[in-house]
């Protein structure tokens, strides 16, 4: 489980453990039970706007790497778990990546690329990318539909693509990612680039 995941478990838990204290405070005394639940509210009221800010910030850091970046086509993505070895066994230096980093995937006529908000990590010719499928990546602690690329030198990198394609929280279906996985190899052909029978 990477650190961004634990952090939100612990706080729900504490959230479960806080609600719990608050209900058998209610139940076994003769005090008014609304402060307690109030204090509850809030705390649960600040957990969730305070995620819905984060991905409001990241999606909007997003959405400005597409604009400046037109004819692209995007796929907002999670990194998984092994991605940062990945990068740089490839020669990136993306810095820290943990499991459950949030990434674009972005793909023209021409090559592929993986943004970490406006910057771009990795740059790969079509020609270098041998093989595109689906595969299980672990962006958080259990595992998820994902999209595994091969390079003709064997290293191999797995982004999580989210539901949506602009971002959001959930992760994408078995049927997204396979529809990911076909467009990405409908550019990479289109590019003319001499690829492997798909697997």
């Amino acid at each position: 489980m990477n650190r961004q995941s634990t952090s939100l478990a612990l706080r729900i838990v504490g959230v479960a453990a806080f609600a719990v204290v608050a209900w058998r405070k209610t139940v076994t005394s003769d005090e008014p039970w609304w402060p307690s639940w109030l204090g509850a509210l809030a705390v649960i009221g600040a957990i969730v706007l305070g995620v819905w800010w984060w991905t409001r910030r990241d999606d909007g850091t997003r959405r400005a790497a597409v604009a400046a970046r037109p004819g692209w086509t995007t796929r907002a993505v999670w990194a998984d778990a092994t991605l940062g070895d990945s990068l740089r066994t490839l020669g990136a230096t993306p810095g820290k990546v943990r499991g459950g980093t949030r990434m674009t995937l972005a793909w023209s006529a021409t090559e592929l690329q993986l943004w970490r908000g406006q910057t771009v990590v990795l740059t790969l010719p079509w020609e270098q990318v041998w093989t595109i499928t689906r595969t299980v990546g672990q962006a958080a602690s259990t595992g998820n539909p994902a999209v595994e690329l091969v390079t003709r030198e064997s290293a191999r990198f797995v982004v999580v693509p989210a539901r949506r394609p602009d971002g959001g929280m959930l992760p994408a279906t078995g049927a997204q990612v396979d529809a990911l996985v076909g467009t990405l190899r409908e550019a990479r052909q289109g590019s003319g680039t001499s690829v492997p029978p798909a697997r």
